[in-house]
């Protein structure tokens, strides 16, 4: 839980940076451009100056800080060149460019050549003019600014992953000692819980066995002991489990382990029981299908599931059990029974600890532990498992390990 809390922060956190960031640079992008443009069109003088009638615009005057152009269409139709100072744009070549402007009814933008801002002015004698600004430079500036925001951008976000990662270690601090300390209490009620109610157990087995007690009454009170004892030591033990799995637990003795046939035994052990209920098993399990974990923790699993499937299916409906390789890597286990479907919300929430089903769950004895604990072992295992519903009748869960390649070994091994 807390890698997980963690893992979100710094996702909020890189986000919001990730945000501000772009904003920033985006923000900074737009007003070069808009500062091009302001400065290009300042330059758009009308009519220029010019010195002692010449046809010169004066330079001195401080209008063209860029290289500019300027052309005219006379009132029939005749382009001329006046000004330009673009050194790669010939007189010919701009009179072309000022002919094909003359269709445009914008009066100003970009030319489809050389990329030249334009605006045009009409004078009252019916010519027309046109002033033309060089954005090469403005257009290599803008693309050294992208380039350079790129860089310092992509730094900026390494950087701050380094921060982030470091912060959220600091800031979850709390938390996670309040986790521990929960945990721990957990771990060490349910610890110690277990002696007195092995004595409760003990002591009422031996008043029964006993026949000292000759009441009806009273064997009927000692009997509601018993089961209301054993379902507590059975919560006290699942208790722990979760409490151990809560401490980041490593497998003891991770080996290759049959996982078929632990599948196999947990159904043939649990079969008298399901034809007592007066229902049926159908098993599928492809043979020698091998996992790495912990024995005991796989079975402990594939009797939650069966469980489950016991406790809530309908009556007089089986429970089917699937197992197969998907590819080399990888093992998926089914048990699918009928009963009343689960929505997709609870199917999220029904791993969740002391969940409880109003509907489909609220009449069954339990504690909502056992899927729990399934998904703790699955996590364990580097597996995952989640639950699906038709809609209609049939639930189904599903557990994905992952798969050892080779020969399985053999069941005694263990």
């Amino acid at each position: 839980m807390i890698q997980k809390l963690r893992k979100k922060l710094i996702i909020v956190l890189m986000a919001v940076v990730c945000l501000f960031l772009i904003g920033i640079l985006v923000s900074l992008f737009i007003t070069s451009k808009s500062e091009f443009e302001r400065r290009s069109f300042s330059s758009f003088h009308e009519p220029p100056v010019r010195v002692n009638g010449s046809d010169s615009p004066n330079k001195d005057a401080g209008m063209f800080d860029m290289p500019i152009a300027m052309g005219m269409v006379a009132a029939d139709g005749t382009v001329t060149v006046p000004q330009n100072q673009i050194y790669y744009l010939t007189d010919a070549e701009l009179k072309t460019i000022i002919t094909g402007l003359t269709t445009q009814t914008t009066d100003s933008g970009l030319t489809s050549q050389y990329d030249l801002r334009y605006r045009r002015h009409l004078n009252s004698d019916g010519s027309t003019v046109y002033f033309f600004s060089d954005t090469y430079m403005e257009r290599n500036s803008l693309n050294a600014q992208v380039l350079y925001s790129c860089i310092i951008g992509i730094g900026a976000i390494g950087l701050f992953f380094v921060v982030s990662m470091l912060l959220s270690r600091w800031m979850v601090k709390p938390v996670e000692r309040a986790w521990e300390k929960q945990r721990q209490f957990v771990a060490d009620a349910s610890h110690e819980l277990k002696t007195p109610l092995t004595v409760v157990l003990s002591n009422t087995d031996m008043m029964i066995t006993s026949h000292a007690i000759t009441d009806e009454k009273n064997k009927i009170r000692l009997d509601n002991i018993k089961a209301e004892s054993q379902r507590m030591k059975g919560l006290v033990e699942n208790l722990l489990t979760l409490a151990r799995s809560d401490s980041k637990p490593v497998l003891v003795t991770p080996a290759p382990v049959n996982f078929s046939f632990i599948v196999t035994g947990a159904t043939l052990t649990l079969e008298p029981t399901i034809f007592d209920m007066g229902r049926t098993m159908d098993c599928q399990v492809e043979e020698n299908l091998t996992v790495r974990g912990d024995s005991d923790k796989l079975r402990q699993l594939v009797d939650i599931l069966l469980d489950n499937a016991c406790k809530y299916g309908n009556d007089g409906t089986p429970i089917l059990v699937r197992m197969t390789a998907t590819n080399k890597k990888e093992i998926l286990l089914s048990v699918a029974s009928e009963g009343t479907p689960l929505p997709p919300d609870e199917c999220l929430n029904i791993f969740e600890r002391f969940y409880r089903s109003d509907k489909s769950r609220g009449q069954e004895k339990g504690y909502g532990l056992g899927l729990a604990i399934a998904q703790s072992i699955v996590n364990e295992h580097s597996g995952k498992i989640w639950a699906q519903s038709d809609g209609v009748k049939l639930n189904t869960f599903y557990v994905k390990l992952p798969c050892v390649e080779g020969t399985a070994i053999s069941s005694t091994e263990k």
